[in-house]
């Protein structure tokens, strides 16, 4: 509300009339329907807001077949697997200054990834060499966190079968 139209509001208080009783009442109501507006905007930008963080930590793939957290009690890592195209991702979740680790391995091969800082992922998939993942057979993770010479912290473990 603008300082004239406050000012107004305060000179209009002052009339001991009915009609400036409703010309305030009317002023008032003009502010709580702007504060309603305000308020709901707010939470369409709170919405909005937890939409767009969602997408930044969900795969580029569309959609994630499996995954697995890192057994602290506020889980600062998670690995998810796509079977089709072999998406494997290993993301640090909390700005903690440990890292998360993620070991791929299968009968007959296997490989390592790791990122650290908050949100930050490191990525293979079937198109990089080494990474392509065999079909019909089972595929084992490791995920863990890691710092400073501790390694395999947290760690938990999970098999899932690669049928795509």
């Amino acid at each position: 509300m603008s300082a004239e139209r406050r000012r107004h509001a305060r000179d209009e208080c002052e009339d001991p009339s009915d009609s400036g009783r409703l010309r305030v009442a009317a002023v008032a109501s003009e502010y709580e329907g702007a504060m309603k507006h305000l308020r709901k905007l707010a939470g369409l930008a709170t919405a909005g807001a937890l939409a767009v963080s969602t997408l930044l930590f969900a795969p580029e793939a569309a959609a994630i077949d499996h995954e697995v957290w890192t057994a602290d009690g506020d889980p600062g890592g998670v690995a998810w697997f796509t079977e089709h195209g072999d998406y494997v991702y290993a993301c640090d979740m909390e700005a903690d200054g440990w890292a998360v680790g993620l070991d791929v391995y299968w009968n007959g091969g296997s490989y390592t990834l790791s990122a650290g800082g908050s949100g930050n992922c490191d990525l293979a998939d079937a198109s990089e060499a080494g990474h392509n993942l065999p079909e019909n057979a089972y595929i084992n993770f490791r995920v863990y966190l890691h710092k400073d010479g501790t390694p395999y912290a947290y760690q938990r473990t999970a098999q899932w079968y690669n049928d795509n």
